[in-house]
Formats: structure tokens, sequence, C-alpha cells
């Protein structure tokens, strides 16, 4: 039942008739609020005679209850109580004392004021101050407590009398043969008991009596000796029914009353519907009594209707305002106020407010089991409670809770619920929070629930986290765990690898949710964490957003970014980068390399990347053609030293890569190659000319003499002739120093390797890029050959043949002839691959 076990502050008018002490005077108003005229009505319509010794039964105290006497204006709750205190008068006579309680009709009814109540709430003492209104608290008497009285007494026997009294009737409540009858309390719960089988608006003519005496009386119900004259006698516990009732209402009434019984559950649900008719009915219309009673058949129907998902929300307050809502049973408020959440405004609610509203809301959505229907009236109810937050504090935090923490529940609908309920309505629950840290279904559940919401808002996320970490210094083992170092919470080495995969494998997006945290908070580490995961996002889904992820989670050159997690970053970077080239031009870089600072940061961050590549030869290439990049650069060589010192293996990936770059354009990275690179790829057959040019290249941009320069030659040309590669590098050099400077050039390769001064001149002769230079030297030939001629002339030797004829300044090119002619093509395209872009 529905019990309100509080008391309800009444106003009451009061008067105390007896005698002073000693007085032979008759009896008088002594003292009290009512004026005297007034009260004294209701002293005369609550008089039945003196009471009696010879009748057990009789015995003071009495108790009359009365709804009105003429000469008042209306209705009214009143009870006039006779008692004796063994007090005599001046001759000798008991001196009794009758007091008198009077509550107004309307605050009456509205606190649904009953006789045993008013009995209960009744002062025995004096009240205090005299002459002023007395407050009293009732307690109300629910209709569980009426409705097993009335079973207790006989269901058909009171409904007998109550019909009885419908019709008009007096009737006078008698024991059974060799019986007593119980005692004044008792007398009381059943008279009102009894009344509790017709509408509560019936009390505006009602009266009954604990007891009466010889006098006559208008009272209706009573509990005498025997039936007078006019009365109907009504045997307490006898097993004999009252009297039928002698007119149609009466009957149709009482008929109604055991039809209806007969289809319920407990008379409690009758009783409830009859006290809940407050409105005041007329002796003189017993059938809006009746009509009142049939109205229960109403309560059914809506109760039905709503049972099968229908309803009019009319009929649903009119059932509502008929009873109350503390006329009604639970399990009936269960399906009204829910129905009234779901239909009404929120002021409807309110009206009808009960303290088991929030209970009976999630009971409502609880008992139907996990569904996305219930979901939807699930946060219906939260809204609606979150509009009378203002009214009824707490009571959305009520509903809310107990919702989210019933461990019946299917832990996914629950965690959708947390998560709702804080991302949309800003609301969190201590209690909820506990099962969603302590209940791995209902954690696991919330966040694919958090990865799904297309905003992406981690305040969730971040406040779960903290909230675990406060509770318990730590966090469950699981992805909580890994989000705590998202979240900047724990350090990266207190998880697990699954951890990670426990995040990382709840959503599709999960890995961009976790870069979005690590960016936000400054965890770069969990780049390294989710490795596996970013690895397949790079070469596999995501490549492009992959990207633009990390160039937010650890930017290039960005503060505290650590080495290991820089080449995390770049080689996750080379690998989409790779992916993309299809797409449009990407250059493979290592960016957050060349953005590091620290002198020392390349040794960690080699072997950051060692432990990425040794088992996957196709992402050791990857690394590689990102260090190398598209312009040499000191800090990638660092990086590939260490990468061929701690792993050989390495070595040869990077002479391929470096081999196709020089194939390309050998000038920026014969200049910028360190020498222990330089020795490593003169290892290669095919790149055993880079060492030879390298030096001579630094010989040159050093200044070096011919003499150095010979040397350096010399080494490279073991076999006495000069390697095209070589050849291309020299050319330039020879043109910009000189005629005469070759000339001295080729005699100091001949002291140093005979022959080979004369094998760069037949070099030089063949190769088409070397024009200029041979041009210089025939003119310098030619003018050397003719001093020599006039030198040997001057020393008395006689010229032999004809003095040699002066070249033109240009002179054209000679076809060497078909076979030669390949040749010198295929020199110069080799040629040509070793000096574009040179000066």
């Amino acid at each position: 039942m529905n019990e309100d076990p509080g008391t309800h502050p009444l106003s009451a008018d009061w008067s105390v008739v007896g005698k002073y002490p000693g007085r032979t005077m008759g009896y008088e108003v002594l003292r009290g609020s009512l004026p005297s005229d007034r009260a004294e009505r209701y002293y005369w319509a609550a008089a039945t005679g003196t009471p009696d010794d010879l009748e057990p039964a009789g015995g003071l105290p009495w108790r009359v209850f009365l709804s009105g006497v003429p000469g008042e204006s209306g209705p009214v709750c009143a009870l006039v109580e006779t008692t004796w205190d063994g007090s005599a008068d001046g001759t000798g006579a008991p001196s009794y004392t009758w007091r008198l309680l009077v509550v107004d009709w309307s605050p009456a009814t509205a606190a649904r004021l009953t006789w045993t109540a008013l009995d209960r709430a009744a002062p025995r003492a004096q009240p205090d101050p005299a002459e002023t209104a007395l407050g009293i608290g009732a307690g109300r008497t629910t209709a569980a407590e009426l409705a097993r009285t009335v079973d207790r007494l006989g269901f058909d026997w009171a409904a007998g009398v109550a019909a009885l009294l419908l019709e008009g009737r007096q009737v006078a409540i008698v024991a059974a043969p060799g019986a007593g009858l119980p005692d004044t309390d008792e007398r009381v719960l059943i008279l009102d008991a009894v009344c509790s089988l017709l509408p509560y608006g019936c009390r505006a003519w009602l009266s009954a009596a604990t007891w009466t005496g010889q006098s006559e009386h208008r009272l209706m119900l009573v509990f005498a000796a025997a039936a007078r004259t006019g009365q109907a006698e009504a045997r307490l516990g006898a097993g004999s029914p009252p009297p039928d009732p002698g007119t149609g209402v009466g009957r149709e009434y009482l008929n109604e009353l055991l039809r209806l019984r007969a289809g319920r559950e407990s008379t409690a649900e009758l009783v409830g519907h009859l006290l809940g008719a407050t409105e005041p009915v007329s002796s003189r219309d017993p059938r809006s009594a009746l009509r009142t009673l049939r109205e229960v058949d109403l309560l059914d129907t809506v109760l039905t209707e709503i049972r099968q998902d229908g309803g009019e929300l009319g009929d649903v307050q009119r059932v509502l305002d008929t009873y109350g809502p503390n006329g009604l049973t639970e399990g009936q408020l269960g399906l009204l106020l829910p129905f009234v959440a779901r239909h009404a405004p929120v002021e409807v609610l309110l009206r009808y407010w009960s303290p088991l509203t929030p209970r009976l809301l999630a009971d409502d959505v609880l008992t139907k089991g996990a569904s996305p229907a219930t979901f939807t009236r699930a946060t219906q109810y939260l809204r609606v409670l979150r509009g009378v937050e203002a009214y009824r504090p707490g009571a959305f935090d009520e509903l809310f809770t107990a919702m989210a923490t019933e461990p019946a529940q299917e832990p996914g609908w629950v965690a959708q619920l947390i998560y709702r309920t804080e991302h949309e309505l800003g609301h969190t629950s201590e209690a909820a929070d506990l099962v969603l840290i302590g209940s791995r279904e209902v954690r696991d559940a919330w966040l694919r629930t958090l990865l799904k919401d297309r905003s992406h808002d981690l305040a969730p996320l971040r406040r779960i986290v903290r909230s675990a970490v406060r509770d318990t210094g730590n966090c469950p083992a699981g992805w909580l765990r890994f989000a705590a170092v998202l979240t900047g919470d724990l350090r990266a080495g207190q998880v697990t690898a699954s951890d990670v995969t426990e995040f990382t494998d709840a959503g599709e997006d999960a890995w961009r949710i976790a870069l979005d945290a690590a960016g936000r908070n400054g965890t770069p580490a969990v780049i390294g964490l989710m490795w596996s995961c970013l690895r397949e996002v790079a070469l596999r889904t995501a490549p492009q957003q992959l990207l633009t992820e990390l160039n937010r989670v650890a930017a290039p050159g960005g503060p505290g970014l650590e080495p290991e997690a820089a080449a995390d970053a770049d080689l996750l970077c080379a690998m989409a980068g790779a992916i993309l080239r299809g797409q449009g031009p990407t250059t493979p870089t290592m960016p957050r390399l060349r953005g590091l600072t620290d002198p020392g940061a390349a040794r960690p961050y080699a072997s950051a990347l060692i432990g990425r590549i040794d088992a996957d030869p196709e992402v050791k290439r990857l690394a590689v053609e990102a260090l190398l990049g598209d312009r040499p650069d000191p800090a990638s060589w660092s990086v590939l030293s260490q990468l061929m010192r701690q792993r050989p293996s390495t070595e040869e990936v990077v002479c391929d890569g470096l081999e196709r770059r020089l194939a390309a354009d050998a000038g920026p990275w014969i200049d910028a190659l360190p020498e222990e690179l330089v020795s490593a790829f003169g290892r290669r057959q095919r790149l055993s000319w880079l060492r030879p040019v390298w030096q001579l290249r630094k010989a040159v941009l050093a200044g070096e003499d011919l003499v150095e320069l010979g040397r350096v030659v010399v080494e490279a040309c073991p076999d006495r002739s000069v390697p095209p590669a070589l050849l291309a590098e020299l050319i330039p050099v020879l043109y910009t120093r000189g005629p005469r400077a070759v000339y001295e050039f080729g005699y100091e390769l001949d002291r140093r390797a005979p022959g080979l001064g004369m094998a760069l001149y037949r070099a030089l002769g063949q190769s088409e890029w070397a024009r200029d230079v041979r041009a210089q030297l025939r003119q310098f030939s030619y003018v050397e050959t003719e001093r020599h001629y006039q030198i040997l002339t001057l020393l008395g030797v006689p010229r032999r043949g004809a003095p040699p004829q002066q070249p033109p300044a240009q002179p054209p090119y000679q076809d060497p002839g078909p076979r030669q002619a390949q040749q010198e093509e295929k020199r110069g395209r080799f040629r040509d691959r070793f000096t574009r872009g040179k000066p």
C-alpha cells in the first residue's frame, strides 16, 4: 500500500462541559475556543443518556463522532468524549466531563481524516492555553488498516451494515450471545471500517458512537446493549448477517460492493477508492454514492488500458482526483504516475506527486527489461524529473540512480544510460560511477557507447578515469587503465599490451579517440603503446587521418617530445605516406627527428626505430627511405649510421636508396655524405666510383693543388683507366683551371702511374662532355708544339716534316665512327646520370 506515515497538522476548536468541584448546579461549558451556544449544539447531538454501572459494556469513556448538528452552517468532523475521573458534585453524584473537538470539513477531507485518526489525535488532557483553537497532528488511517478490520469483521457483514446506513437506517451493533464487545479504541476502528465501505463524502451526514445510553438520539451507527425500536440490529461476530436492505438503492449498493470485492485481490483497493471520494454526498441522494462506488470500475478500466499500452489522460486524472495518491495502492500508482509522466506536462505530475514517484518510474522501466523502447522511456522520465528538480530536489538523482544501479539490468543498457545522462543532461551519480568502475561488462559497454558518439566529447572519459584513480589510487585492469595514461593520470609503464588492445578493439574510431585524448592531455607516449593498432591504420585503414592526428599529438619540434615517441610518430607517418603516394605527391621524411634539439637524442631515436623494424623488412625499407628523404640531412645520417652499426643488414637497404638518389642527382648527396657512409657505399661494386668522386670533390672544395688531386685520381684508377663518374667530376675542374694546369696534371699522373696521364687524355678525347676542355688542350698543344719546334731549331735540330697548322678556335666535332659513336653515347648517358645539376 502507498501509506504515508507522516502526520497532518490540523486546527481544531474545542470545548469542555462539566461541573466545578463541589457544586450542585447543572452541567455547563467550562472552557473552550467555541462559543458556548455552538458547543452546546454538539453536546446535545451527542447526548444518549447517563452512564449505567449495571452495563459493563457501557463503561466510560464514550465517544461520539458527529458530522454536523442542526443550526450549524456545514459539515464538520467532530468528536465528543464522555469521561469520569471519579469526582462527585455537591450531592455526591458522579461528576462527568464531556470534551468536544471540531475540525472543519475542508481541512478534514484534505487530510482524509477518519474517526480513528481524529480519536488518536485528540488530547486527553485540558488544552493549554485556553479559549484558542488547538493544533493537532492527525496521522493518516490507511486504507490497508481499515481494510484489514473489514476483513476481520467479515466483508459481507460490514457491507450489509454499510448498505443499511446508505438507505438512512440507524444501526445498532450488539454483542453476540454470551460474548463481549471490544474495548473503546477497537470500537472506533470498527465504526470507521464499516463506514469506509461508503464514499468518504458520506461522512458529511454519518455519525457514530462507541456506546449509547437510554436516551433518544439520532446517531446512525452505534454500539448498544440492544437495538431500539426503529433501529436495525447487527450482531458482532455472531456469524449472522445484518438485516437485508429495505430499499432498491440499498440492495444495489450491497450487491455492487460484493461484486467489486469478488473481482479484486484485496479489500484495500475498494476501501482506497472510497476514501478518495471526498466530495460531500447528500443523505437525500444515496444514488450518488452508488455512482461513486461504481467508479471503481473506472480505476480497473484505466489500469487495464494502461497495461495494454492504451489509456486516456483525462480518465487517469479523474482516477487520481478521486482517490488521491494516498488512496491508491503502490501497484496502482505504479501504472498511473508513469502514464502521467509520459503524457502530461510537468505541472500535472507535480499535482499528483507522491514520495514514491521516482522509484515507481524506475520500476516501470526496469520491470520491462532492456530494449530500445525502455531506454527511450528511461530518458523521457529523466527529462521529466529534470523539470521538477526545482520543486522536488533529489527526485532526478533518485530515479537515475535506481535505474543505473539495478544489478539485474543488462550491462549495455546501463552503460548507455550512464553515458547519455552525463553527456546530454550533465548529471552524474556516485553510485552509478561505482557500478561503471566496478563492473567490467558495464565498463566495456560504456566505452563502446563513448566511441560511437560522433561528438567525441572526452570529458566523461576524463571524469571516470579520475574518479577511479581517486577512489583506488589505480584503475582496474583493462582499457580504463590505458585511458588513465591518455589523460595523464598514470604513466605509460603502468599499462599492459592487453589494456591497450581492449581500448583500441572497442570501436572503429578507438585509435582516433585515443590520439585525440593524448593530444589534448599532452601524452604522446601513447603512440608507442598503440603501435600495433596504428601500424594497421597507417598501412590499411586511414593513413591520411592518421597523419593529421599524429601532427597534433606529436607535432615536429613540439615541446617535451621524447625521442622514442618522435621515432614512432615519424615511422608511422612514413608508412602512411608510402600508402598515400599513389594519391598525390608526398615526401617520406622524418620531420620530428630534425626537430629534436638534444645532441644525444639520435641514439634513443635510432633504438626505437630498431625495435620497430627488426621483424618487418618492409617497414625497415620505409624507415630508411624516410630517413634519406629528398635531401641530405646530418641528423638522418647520424641515425642511419647507428642503424647500420647495430643492424648490419640495414646497410644494403640504405645503399639501395642512396644509389637511386645519386642516379637522379648526385651533386647534393655527395657533398653531404659523411666518410663512414662513403666507405660503406664504396664496398658496393656499382658504387665503387663514389669514394674517389667524394674524395676529389672534398679536395677541390678544400682548394688542394694538382698534386693532391692527382693522388686522389691515381688511387681511384689502379688499372690505368679513368672511371666515367670520376671523369665527369674532373671535367669542370680541369676546364676551370685551364689547359696548362691540365697538361701539368696529366704529367703528374704519368709520374705517379705511368700511362695514366695518357689515359686521361684518351678519356677526354672520347667524352662528348669534354669538348671545351679538348678545345683548350688542342689550342694549348699547337702553341706548345710550335714553341718546341722553335727551340729545336735554335738548338740546331732540323725540323722534320711540315710544321703544324694552327687549329680553328673551335674545331668541329668529328664523328668517331658507328662503333665509337655508340660507345660515346653510352658514356654520355652514364656521365649525365652523375653530373646532372652540376655547375
